[in-house]
């Protein structure tokens, strides 16, 4: 079965930009070693009503796009074009490709509410959290955890609850309290929408995180290329803030800057 985002979707150039981002961030650098990494894939089943997941021409050198992205990252943008033009997409393929350190440990099991009835709020719970409890499993032993649903981040409090149709789509804060508790700093993706400006976005998951968790998030990444998306740092303890809040700053200061633009996070009251 073809599923919705990361097989659908792997080597477009929104992988790009979110695989360079994670480099980047679990690299070893002078001052810290490389961080154990983890990630769950909120995979869910195909969607072929759009044609999401077929922006891959940045994957030609000779384009403009091309030009401007492979010197960023010439290792990953090699490998994620050998990926696509094996016409083999998929996280499997992303794994098996190196595009992360080899030590990243994944969880990539589907999360699917079709076949229930969608009134057995019960069974649905229980599906979703068997799951999630199977992927804190699968990462257990990573100090970092990057979290990717299709969608982003949603306060517990939402409209949607997360035993609903389409929830599977999103990462629910009190799934992110889990990890951040037992002491892994995590990265959530978050698909920016036009509810408001990006930056006012990045700012407003940030204070959801803020009050939800108790915890001060470092930064929200926002990836400028084609849709805007968020990457929301939160870390677990202040030697990771430290560390992450140094690794934000060289990204900003790298050539990624052009690319990879950082909302650093601002108490209520101090924004300009």
């Amino acid at each position: 079965m073809k599923l919705v985002m990361q097989d659908r979707y792997a080597g477009d150039v929104g992988d790009f930009m979110k695989l360079g981002l994670l480099r980047w961030l679990v690299a070893p650098t002078p001052f810290a070693p490389q961080r154990h990494l983890g990630v769950i894939w909120y995979r869910t089943p195909d969607e072929s009503h759009n044609a999401d997941g077929k922006h891959t021409g940045y994957l030609d050198p000779s384009s403009t796009a091309g030009q401007d992205l492979r010197p960023l990252d010439a290792d990953l943008y090699d490998r994620l074009r050998d990926m696509v033009s094996s016409d083999d997409r998929s996280v499997a393929a992303l794994a098996a490709g190196g595009v992360l350190p080899p030590s990243t440990r994944y969880y990539d099991h589907v999360l699917d509410f079709s076949d229930l009835d969608p009134f057995d709020r019960a069974a649905r719970t229980v599906r979703r959290e068997r799951w999630f409890h199977e992927a804190m499993v699968a990462v257990d032993p990573c100090s970092f955890v990057f979290v990717d649903p299709d969608n982003g981040l949603r306060r517990d409090d939402h409209p949607v609850p997360a035993h609903r149709n389409r929830a599977e789509k999103h990462v629910y804060l009190s799934e992110v309290q889990r990890l951040v508790d037992r002491g892994q700093s995590v990265v959530v993706y978050h698909h920016a929408d036009r509810s408001e400006r990006v930056p006012d976005q990045a700012q407003s998951r940030m204070e959801d995180i803020h009050d939800e968790l108790g915890v001060e998030p470092v930064a929200a990444v926002q990836a400028t290329r084609g849709s805007s998306r968020l990457f929301l740092v939160i870390p677990s303890n202040d030697h990771h803030r430290s560390e992450l809040d140094h690794r934000l700053a060289a990204l900003q200061l790298s050539n990624w800057g052009d690319e990879l633009r950082v909302h650093r996070w601002q108490r209520v009251g101090a924004l300009a």
